[in-house]
This record gives C-alpha cells, sequence and structure tokens, in this order.
C-alpha cells in the first residue's frame, strides 16, 4: 500500500499535509486542536456552535456568499465538531484548489459573527437538541456516553445544552478564535493531484504573519472514572426498545485500541460474528445487535448496542455478559481473527481511497496524535495473536463496571 504524504510545519506554526492522488478532485482539510473537552463548563457547546457561525459570512464574503463561492466552482463545504476537534472541508475540481484554499482560509480567519445571526442561529442549534432528546439512537448514545465518562469533559454533548447556547455572545466565539484558530494549532490537509511546491508557496503567502502566539487555554484532562455497574432506563414515545452496554476503553495512544477494534468485529459485525449468530440469529432475543469501539485521544468507549421488540432487557443483558464470558473459554478460531483482520483491513483500504477520505484519516489522526498511527495500526493488525484478545476482553470488558443504557415505550410495563 502507497500511503505517501509530506508534512510541513510553517514559520507560523501551520502544519500542512500533503498526499498526492490521481483523483479529478481536490480536498482541503482544515482541522483545530478544540473539541468539547477544551470547552469551559459554561460555553459547553461552543466548538459546534463556532463551526455554524463561520458559514453565517466572514469580512470577504458576507452572509452566504463564500459557500455560493465553493457550489460556483462546482464544490462542496461542511464542517464537523466531536470531542477532541473541529474541522473544515472543501471538495473541488482539481483545476479550483487556490480559490478553495482562499476560501477555507478566510472561513476560519475572518469571520464576522453578527450578533443578529448569533441570535438566529441559537434557535437552530437549540432546536437541534431538541431533535436529539426525541431521537432514541441520539439519546441512547448521549446517555451512555454521559455515564461512561462521568467525571470527564468526554461526557459532555457535542450540541451543549440550551442554558450555555442561550448565554454566549460575540465575544465569546472571537475569544474562541483567538485562543484556538491561531496557525500553530491548525493542520491543513490537502489531497489531490497538484504540485507540492506550488501548494506550500500558495500557502506561504497566506500565513506570512501567524499573529499572537496560541496561550495554553488547554484544561488537563482528569483522571479517567471507574464506574461501578450501573443500570439506566429511559421511558420515550417510541414504540420499539433500545438498548446499549458500554465500557471504558484506551485512548488512541495506547496499542490496545487496535485490538479492542478486531475484538469488535468478533463479537458484533456481521451475521457471523458471536453476539449476532446466537442473540439474533438462533435466540431471536433481539432484532438487531452490533458492536463498535470508538476511541479518542484521552479514551475510548467500546458498545454493544441493541434492538428489540418483547423480549426481556435483563435476560438479553446476562445472555451478552455469558457470550463474552465464553470467548475466554471458546477462544477465536483462527477464520474469525481472520475475517476480523480481513474487514478492518479493508474497512482502512476504502476510507483512504478518496480524497476526502485521505485528507479525514490524516487530519484526525495528524490532530489526537501523529500520522504514524496509522502505520503503527496496520502492523499490529497483522500481528495480532488469539492471547492478545483474550488479555483485552478481560481487561475492559469487565462487566462489574459495565453501563446499561435501556429506552422504553412509554406504556411498557
Amino acid at each position: 500500500m502507497n500511503l505517501s504524504y509530506t508534512k510541513k510545519v510553517f514559520p507560523s506554526g501551520l502544519k500542512v499535509v500533503f498526499r498526492r492522488m490521481k483523483s479529478p478532485l481536490v480536498t482541503l482539510n482544515l482541522w483545530a486542536r478544540v473539541g468539547v473537552k477544551d470547552e469551559e463548563p459554561v460555553q459547553i457547546g461552543i466548538s459546534h456552535f463556532f463551526e455554524h457561525m463561520v458559514f453565517k459570512g466572514t469580512t470577504n464574503y458576507p452572509g452566504l456568499e463564500l459557500s455560493r463561492q465553493v457550489q460556483a466552482i462546482g464544490g462542496n463545504i461542511n464542517a464537523g465538531t466531536s470531542l477532541d476537534t473541529t474541522d473544515f472541508y472543501i471538495v473541488v475540481p482539481y483545476n479550483h484548489w487556490e480559490k478553495s484554499l482562499e476560501l477555507i482560509i478566510d472561513l476560519v480567519r475572518n469571520p464576522l459573527f453578527d450578533p443578529i445571526e448569533i441570535e438566529r442561529e441559537k434557535k437552530v442549534i437549540i432546536q437541534e437538541i431538541h431533535i436529539d432528546e426525541d431521537d432514541p439512537e441520539e439519546k441512547l448514545a448521549i446517555t451512555l456516553y454521559h455515564e461512561v465518562f462521568s467525571g470527564t469533559p468526554y461526557e459532555r454533548s457535542i450540541l451543549g445544552s440550551k442554558d450555555t447556547i442561550a448565554h454566549l455572545k460575540r465575544e465569546n466565539f472571537i475569544c474562541h478564535q483567538e485562543s484556538f484558530y491561531h496557525p500553530s494549532n491548525l493542520t491543513l490537509v490537502v489531497c489531490g493531484d497538484l504540485s507540492e511546491n506550488q501548494l506550500f508557496e500558495k500557502i506561504d503567502l497566506f500565513f506570512k504573519n501567524g499573529g499572537k502566539p496560541l496561550q495554553n487555554l488547554f484544561n488537563s484532562f482528569p483522571p479517567l472514572p471507574k464506574v461501578q455497574r450501573k443500570r439506566i432506563e429511559i421511558n420515550m414515545d417510541i414504540h420499539h426498545h433500545y438498548g446499549a452496554i458500554g465500557f471504558l476503553g484506551p485512548g488512541i495512544r495506547q496499542d490496545d485500541f487496535c485490538l479492542l477494534k478486531l475484538l469488535s468485529i468478533i463479537l458484533g459485525d456481521g451475521i457471523d460474528s458471536r453476539l449476532n449468530a446466537r442473540l439474533r440469529e438462533r435466540e431471536q432475543l433481539v432484532d438487531s445487535i452490533h458492536t463498535n469501539f470508538s476511541f479518542y485521544q484521552e479514551s475510548g468507549i467500546f458498545s454493544i448496542i441493541f434492538t428489540f421488540a418483547n423480549s426481556d432487557p435483563k435476560i438479553i443483558e446476562a445472555t451478552i455478559q455469558e457470550e463474552c464470558e465464553l470467548l475466554l473459554n471458546y477462544t477465536p478460531q483462527d477464520i474469525e481473527i481472520n475475517r476480523a483482520k480481513n474487514l478492518l483491513l479493508s474497512g482502512f483500504y476504502h476510507s483512504i481511497e478518496t480524497t476526502l477520505g485521505s485528507a479525514e484519516l490524516l487530519g484526525r489522526l495528524d490532530t489526537i496524535d501523529t500520522i504514524d498511527t496509522i502505520f503503527r495500526y496496520l502492523k499490529n493488525i497483522q500481528n495480532i495473536q488469539t492471547k492478545q484478545i483474550i488479555d483485552v476482553l478481560k481487561k475492559y470488558l469487565d462487566f462489574n463496571f459495565a453501563i446499561s443504557v435501556i429506552i422504553n415505550p412509554e406504556d411498557h410495563r
């Protein structure tokens, strides 16, 4: 596999990652090292709100003009906020990459933060919060994260709360920009078929003056919790049952994250996985079940998610626990391990087939760890042995510390 790239740090502190790819499209993906974990408690949700506000007009492109400019050159523009990061991307035909570079830099450097638009957008975000509150899958995920990461910034909702959003002012956004959008806190990833030298020369013109150095406003991450087993039941106006079991896991800087990705596939990815084979196909306790390991800079969460109609959730949970414990005695066969390795590698290769997929992978890794994690990850996957899977199962999937969340219809008895 050829995943060659160039990384350069400019005098302003800006980090640029370039991957040359034979494609008619170019992706420019700008990453900031700021997410929910870096927010003050009274401003939870500001990173996501900031992401919204930069699209409401800049000094050079007021109103929706910047989005119109992107559309006029055949491009797509979007953004995202996570627990650790905020990023913005533009995907365009390769002959318009220079204009796109100008636009994506203007987006985060010169936002207007119009007070009238801020007040309008508050209503939009509060409506998003209401929608999530009414969506059982979102409610399930938010509750699970809040409990598993209890006592740390990762327990927070990316959207914030109605109260924190309502109190944000223009000066809060200006301070957020000055604190976290200095070039030394940014990574720009560019993937496409263009000249590396030309790209770096163009970027250098935009960042001759980096401005004031970034102040150290990042809060230290508190010790991770060790929560005793807990079970939460929520009633909602729905017609189906939703459930989840969550375990605290490692962050990206620990090699165990790779083992948990593989364990997740063995347990609950596809019809041949152990939980699917037993709970859905054989015993028909659930309508669907899958597992996932999501990793972040400081920690991770291993989740088992399921839906069901008439089964007893306590029996479902007990069966899941029994199946996980059976894995200790009936260890994964070579065919299971090879299947999991193949699916992991296939998913990785698919993710880097496009310029956007490549930019998102390289950018996220550079922001929360290092791009070299890719090569460590690929090597670790190929060398995983059965004993390592069993060890990581014992270490992290301890049901004495499991968080269970069940969402039932309101008329459920």
